[in-house]
């Protein structure tokens, strides 16, 4: 009968449908069985270990030992049967590791010796059972008919009966009594096959194996219990499974409740718009456009440098935070405090009485000028003085701690003028509280507009510029003031040192 278009198209029509439909059993663990037929490959017994010249006595005596060597025998294999049981798990990505249980027994259909000669087969069977861990790949698993590919390895016990070898050379060795004999070795397979989930739960198949394993070691002689032969296994199988998928149990889905009927709650009243309700609200009647905390009341700026000729603000300032005090001076390679930088930490002092929630920390630093040593206790002790002079004109000794840095911590290049000059400073560092809304830290957030030098370890600096110059102190100017003593040839050799470095 020759095809026709139409018989063309029921076929692949057919074949589309089954390529197509959605597969019952892809997911979850699954028991199945297998049957098919095994067919060995030839197998060839070698003599190993030793043998005496006469059968071991019941009771052992010291006979003279020889190596045994040489064939023992040649085994032809026909088919034979082959039953498995496997147990495994579907994942719905393909991967499928699987468990498996097989049982051949191989009877052979010749038996020939390295003589040429043949041996007697009746009686003579081969068992073997095995145990292997199995992983397999399922193409497509999502279709109902799927091919698969994989390997698995594990154990396998072959046990022996009746074995027949022809005699090891050597000594008119005589080996009567064969008995059975066992042993266990590795085992691996490769494998491949099509399954097609032919209903619900249940998954058909046709599969290929190929076996094979180490060498087992037999010791087939009652009377020569040092005597053993040895060979490997390899087989080739064919086989039709089936498989029951007991599934994942769908989740139950609770129905949707009754709806329920929800009365609007009456809008807060927020007098002054400012996005607070009142009753939330501290600071009523807020100016509109004003931004506002949490609590209703205005934000304070956020902590930053003071332009040039501003005083110093702590406003919005909060732990973490630090200003560099630009213009407070000492005494060239000493701790005295000059007129100027006495009226810049006045500033300071009205700051913290009107802050007085925050505690901080005054930090010396030097340049890199002079010795280590030397440069940390100038640091100490310029801090020292700074926090003398705040408790002086009234701020509590207890918001104050001072460390000294020397030359640890610089901010700009100590190869140069300005560099060094930039890096002798007094730091203002608040280490507790705020000065924000309800008491927040702002943790430096406003780090980018108040470092306009490299950032120390800790937290980026604000520079505060001097103030105008008086009659009473020598003129800052924007940059800040050198350690030095007015005169620029102070700066030229520190007080107690010979070197022509300026003071650190």
């Amino acid at each position: 009968m020759k095809p026709t278009p139409s018989r063309i198209k029921i076929a692949l029509a057919a074949i589309a449908s089954l390529m197509s439909f959605q597969a019952f059993a892809t997911t979850g663990p699954y028991l199945g069985v297998q049957f098919g037929v095994n067919l060995p490959g030839d197998q060839t017994y070698n003599f190993r270990g030793q043998h005496t010249t006469l059968p071991q006595p019941p009771v052992p005596t010291e006979l003279p030992l020889i190596q045994n060597f040489g064939e023992a025998g040649q085994y032809k294999y026909g088919l034979a049967a082959l039953g498995q049981v496997v147990i495994g798990d579907q994942l719905s990505f393909g991967l499928r590791p699987e468990f498996e249980l097989s049982l051949r027994r191989d009877e052979p259909n010749s038996i020939k010796y390295s003589d040429g000669t043949s041996g007697e087969k009746k009686g003579v069977r081969l068992s073997s059972s095995s145990g292997m861990v199995n992983l397999w790949w399922d193409f497509f698993p999502s279709w109902a008919i799927h091919p698969y590919i994989g390997a698995g390895a594990g154990f396998v016990r072959f046990i022996l009966n009746d074995g027949q070898f022809n005699p090891p050379s050597g000594n008119g060795f005589t080996a009567p009594n064969p008995r059975k004999a066992d042993d266990m070795t590795a085992a691996f397979q490769g494998g491949a096959g099509i399954n097609w989930d032919v209903m619900k739960h249940v998954t058909v198949g046709v599969d290929y194996r190929y076996f094979r394993t180490l060498r087992a070691d037999l010791y087939t002689y009652k009377d020569q219990p040092e005597t053993f032969v040895s060979a490997s296994y390899k087989a080739q199988s064919v086989l039709l499974s089936v498989k029951y998928h007991f599934g994942i149990p769908s989740p139950v889905v609770a129905p949707p409740p009754e709806p329920v009927a929800v009365v609007p709650a009456a809008a807060p009243i927020d007098s002054d718009g400012d996005g607070v309700p009142d009753t939330a609200d501290q600071c009523p009647n807020t100016p509109a456009g004003t931004k506002v905390g949490p609590t209703g009341c205005p934000i304070p700026p956020p902590c930053k440098a003071p332009e040039a000729g501003e005083k110093i603000s702590l406003a919005g300032c909060g732990t973490g935070d630090r200003i560099i005090l630009r213009g407070v001076n000492f005494n060239n390679d000493k701790a005295t405090l000059t007129v100027n930088a006495k009226q810049i930490l006045d500033n300071v002092v009205a700051e913290l009485s009107t802050y007085s929630a925050i505690n901080v920390e005054i930090d010396g630093h030097t340049d890199s000028n002079g010795s280590h040593k030397h440069n940390e206790g100038l640091s100490a002790r310029r801090a020292e003085s700074v926090k003398a002079y705040l408790v002086k004109m009234g701020v509590a000794d207890s918001r104050i701690t001072t460390a000294g840095f020397a030359e640890t911590q610089p901010i700009a290049d100590n190869s140069t003028d300005e560099g060094r000059e930039l890096n002798r400073r007094v730091e203002l560092k608040i280490v507790s509280g705020s000065t924000t809304d309800g008491g927040a830290t702002s943790g430096g957030d406003s780090s980018a507009a108040m470092a306009p030098t490299a950032p120390t370890p800790d937290a980026p600096a604000t520079s505060m510029p001097a103030p105008a110059p008086t009659d009473s102190a020598a003129p800052s100017g924007a940059m800040p003031a050198a350690d030095a003593a007015p005169a620029p040839a102070a700066d030229a050799a520190p007080a107690d040192a010979a070197s022509a470095a300026p003071a650190p």
